[in-house]
């Protein structure tokens, strides 16, 4: 299957217009829109772009404001691709003649419709407007969603930064950080994205996006995420000299290397997070002893399946959970965080004819995941606060007010606390969790997880929504919890957790 897709030419005007509004002099976003923009094409367009039919359309929500929202198109073969809409919610997508499948979507809070058509040779054919419900909205309850992983071709990732944003609001993210490779050449065209709308509420308000700076600190001895600021080091500083790497006090010199990381991020008025921790070769974190040095910790990262345990044990999401569960009981409190490190927004979103009966073992597990298409939000990071400055922004993910899905939307609280806070204890040892979760596709059960083991389990036989209310009793002080919550095939959530004083 050819793999290239280039922005739609409704979508390039548009963000040319809104880039020059927003700094007119800014050229490098204008030279890079006018460079994708010198053709129109999709994944299945055919080499002979006059052979081509085109589809056409537009998204709406269901009050008619127009909406960015995401297209996977599945051609005859089951191969599918992601695309998106412009900032009108349009859609303009060349394809070689024959039958397709064309899913409308807008992230795990709204509804899917799917269309099929059939493309003839030179014809434009114009599609119905699509409605897509918001089934949930956890954005007027107080919790934004976001990505904190993500790489656009200044680095090592295929899009540019337009493309990204369009990605991450055709999800129905809020917020999103670029976190290139050791460079911040992005930064200037990211923050232009600010004035893409992500929804429209009935009132005529609109819910804008907040693009939030960091960097990937890429080095031979771990990758660690300077998030909000746009921090790079030079060569020294994370690769070793070849007498250094044969140094009998190779160690100590590396530990130095990864404490002045982490103290330049924190000293510049960055989150510093330690990106996946047993990942292969140097992408991994093997100086522990040092984790107290950093303030997050990436206990999901997208690239590998989720770390819920349900078919096995020993991927590298789940030894991070595991991990954070060990630091946790040692009194030591990195919040966690999830984030795509995507490299690709075309990836396919869809899980290509596998039925989620098909998901009875880990493999049947990892290509149901893997063939869902590793893409903005996938996963996402709901951070609890209203007010989207890059200050507030920072504070609630160093706090861990947030959980982490792919699916299922946790908004939990003890009495007026919510995650990463302190609960006080009654003189019973009781607590009670207020629940307000939801997930589009079902659940099978949520797990209440007190330092580190299984506390209870609550079985809802496919439930969209439960608002019960859990109570939990021989609690000390000392004790925390975390919620799960799995959905079918791959879907879950993580929180972090409640601290009982």
């Amino acid at each position: 299957m050819k793999r290239n897709i280039i922005p739609l030419f409704l979508s390039t005007v548009l963000l040319v217009t809104l880039a020059a509004c927003a700094n007119p002099g800014n050229s490098s976003v204008l030279s890079s829109l006018d460079s994708e923009s010198s053709a129109l094409a999709s994944a299945f367009s055919s080499e002979k772009a006059e052979e081509n039919g085109v589809v056409r359309g537009k998204v709406l929500s269901d009050d008619g404001e127009m909406i960015i929202a995401g297209i996977i198109v599945e051609n005859e073969e089951g191969e599918t691709y992601r695309t998106f809409t412009n900032v009108l919610g349009a859609y303009d997508i060349p394809l070689a003649p024959g039958k397709y499948k064309l899913t409308f979507t807008k992230g795990y809070e709204f509804s899917t419709l799917s269309k099929e058509v059939n493309v003839e040779s030179l014809k434009k054919l114009y599609l119905q407007d699509v409605r897509l419900t918001q089934l949930s909205d956890s954005f007027s309850k107080g919790w934004i969603a976001g990505d904190l992983h993500q790489h656009t071709y200044y680095s090592d990732g295929q899009d540019s930064v337009p493309n990204l944003a369009l990605s991450n609001v055709s999800q129905g993210l809020y917020f999103g950080f670029l976190t290139d490779h050791n460079v911040a050449r992005g930064v200037a065209e990211w923050y232009n994205t600010k004035n893409f709308p992500v929804f429209t509420e009935s009132n005529g308000d609109s819910r804008y996006f907040s693009p939030f700076e960091g960097v990937e600190e890429t080095t031979e001895f771990g990758h660690y995420q300077s998030l909000g600021v746009p921090l790079t080091f030079e060569k020294y500083d994370m690769e070793l000299y070849s007498w250094e790497r044969n140094s009998a006090n190779v160690a100590d010199i590396t530990k130095a290397r990864i404490s002045y990381i982490a103290d330049s991020i924190k000293r510049a008025g960055g989150v510093a997070q330690i990106n996946h921790p047993f990942s292969v070769s140097t992408m991994g974190f093997n100086y522990w002893e040092l984790a107290d040095q950093f303030e997050t910790m990436e206990i999901w990262n997208g690239v590998f399946a989720p770390l819920d345990g349900r078919y096995e044990t020993d991927g590298q999401n789940y030894k991070s959970k595991m991990k954070w569960f060990e630091l946790l009981n040692k009194g030591l409190y990195l919040a966690a965080t999830g984030g795509t490190d995507n490299h690709d927004v075309e990836s396919p979103g869809t899980v290509n004819g596998i039925k989620i009966a098909d998901v009875k073992d880990y493999q049947g597990y990892y290509n149901y995941y893997n063939n869902g298409g590793k893409y903005s939000g996938m996963p996402t990071t709901y951070l609890n606060l209203t007010d989207r400055s890059k200050e507030k922004v920072l504070q609630a993910i160093k706090g861990g007010h947030s959980f982490i899905s792919n699916g299922p939307v946790i908004i939990s609280k003890i009495g007026d606390k919510t995650y990463g806070e302190k609960v006080t204890l009654s003189a019973s040892g009781e607590a009670t969790i207020t629940n307000d979760i939801f997930n589009r596709d079902g659940m099978d059960f949520i797990k209440i997880v007190k330092n580190g083991e299984e506390l209870k389990r609550i079985t809802l036989n496919n439930l969209t929504s439960y608002k019960e209310d859990i109570k939990l009793t021989g609690l000390k002080a000392g004790d925390w919890v975390v919620m799960e919550v799995s959905g079918p095939g791959a879907e879950y959530a993580i929180t972090n957790p409640f601290f009982f004083i």
